[in-house]
């Protein structure tokens, strides 16, 4: 770790990824205003951070300490910028793959040939909130939230060069506009509008497949499939006439309300294509 402090700067650089990544993740949950590329980051002054930005460069003066075995003092920190640079210990790149597919709401990461700290790396710049990771089946599932997920996810997967990475993001980029599109038009307020009203009228039919008012198709769609495999009479046969009466029943409320929804998801449809 290299400290250097100028009269409008303190500029931290390390060659330790891992910790790059743990002063990242504390950096964007303690500071507003933040900005920062794929190895750089830069916090500006905001009188409303003072306390977050002491106990920051308190931290930093521990590791200082703990790595190069020196003590540092931080001198008229208040108005200062705070510069921490990833400096790459090697000039040889790892190379690794990434195929991506784009879902509903979802995106899907396939990290087979990543290693785990890439993973870390995306679900920093992500925010973890935000991210589903399985590291058995190397997988990470990223959900946008905002615009402003969306510009991350863009600007992430348009760079080829990550930290010690030189990574190519496969995907069909018409895919990728089709996401951004239907980002942009379920989260309009005409949509929201339009479709919160009717998913209130459609509340029970949510519920008679065991579902949230609201959720999407691939949920409804999946829980209807596995509920009609339970209830369904052919599998109900040996049962008694009173169960097998109570599971015909139930079987014919989930189909009936499986139908009654899918005009409602057929409008959303509808609705995303128009915004196109």
């Amino acid at each position: 770790m290299e400290i250097t402090q100028t009269l409008e700067s303190i500029t931290i650089v390390t060659d330790d990824c891992d910790l790059y990544l743990n002063l990242i993740y504390k950096i964007r949950q303690s500071f507003a205003n933040v900005i920062g590329t794929r190895d750089r980051i830069i916090i500006f002054y905001n009188e409303n951070e003072l306390i977050q930005r002491k106990y920051l460069l308190k931290f930093i003066a521990n590791l200082y300490r703990k790595t190069v075995g020196s003590g540092v003092e931080f001198w008229l920190t208040h108005h200062k910028n705070i510069k921490l640079i990833y400096k790459n210990p090697t000039s040889l790149q790892i190379l690794i793959d990434i195929d991506i597919k784009f879902e509903d709401s979802k995106v899907l990461f396939d990290l087979k040939n990543s290693e785990e700290l890439f993973a870390k790396y995306l679900m920093r710049g992500f925010n973890d909130a935000n991210c589903d990771y399985f590291p058995r089946q190397n997988w990470l599932f990223f959900t946008p939230k905002s615009q402003k997920d969306i510009d991350t996810l863009s600007n992430i997967i348009n760079i080829k060069e990550h930290l010690k990475y030189t990574v190519n993001f496969n995907y069909n980029k018409d895919e990728f506009e089709l996401f951004k599109r239907r980002f942009n038009a379920l989260n309009s307020k005409e949509y929201k509008r339009k479709f919160t009203m009717l998913a209130t009228l459609l509340e029970d039919h949510f519920h008679t497949l065991g579902c949230e008012v609201g959720d999407d198709y691939d949920t409804v769609r999946a829980s209807y499939l596995n509920l009609i495999k339970i209830y369904h009479p052919d599998r109900n046969a040996i049962k008694s006439d009173e169960i097998k009466k109570s599971y015909t029943d139930k079987f014919q409320k989930i189909g009936l309300a499986y139908e009654a929804l899918k005009p409602y998801f057929q409008e959303q449809k509808n609705f995303i294509k128009s915004q196109g």
